[in-house]
């Protein structure tokens, strides 16, 4: 596997959230019905594994355990393409606090992506 930086792994895992790749999950068919004949907003396709995708979430979730506010900002900016103010508004904390945890959150992110590599 190529090395791929946290911020391009983070990125696109907010894609594969939202295109609910990965773990199958129950899904009404009124649900499907309408989701599948409705004309939705065109999002990029994720470029990346279900497994570097879960290895993500999997890191993210280990981070909510240690840093709520570092984790959620992560979430909140790479699965729902907010802002830095966006997330501020929806955390309501400032958005410089926002940069802080993103840059934060990268840094956690990357640190654990080498770990596993290194273990492999």
């Amino acid at each position: 596997m190529a090395k791929r930086d946290a911020e391009e792994l983070l990125t696109n895992w907010g894609r594969w959230v939202w295109h609910q790749a990965g773990v199958p999950r129950y899904t009404s068919p009124m649900f499907a019905l309408m989701r599948d004949n409705v004309a939705q907003e065109s999002v990029p396709a994720p470029v990346i594994t279900d497994d570097e995708a879960m290895m993500i979430d999997a890191i993210v979730a280990r981070m909510w355990r240690r840093d709520e506010q570092m984790a959620d900002c992560l979430r909140i900016y790479y699965c729902t393409s907010r802002t830095m103010h966006g997330v501020g508004v929806v955390l309501g904390i400032h958005r410089k606090k926002v940069a802080e945890l993103l840059l934060a959150g990268r840094a956690y992110v990357e640190g654990s992506i080498d770990r596993v590599e290194q273990a492999a």
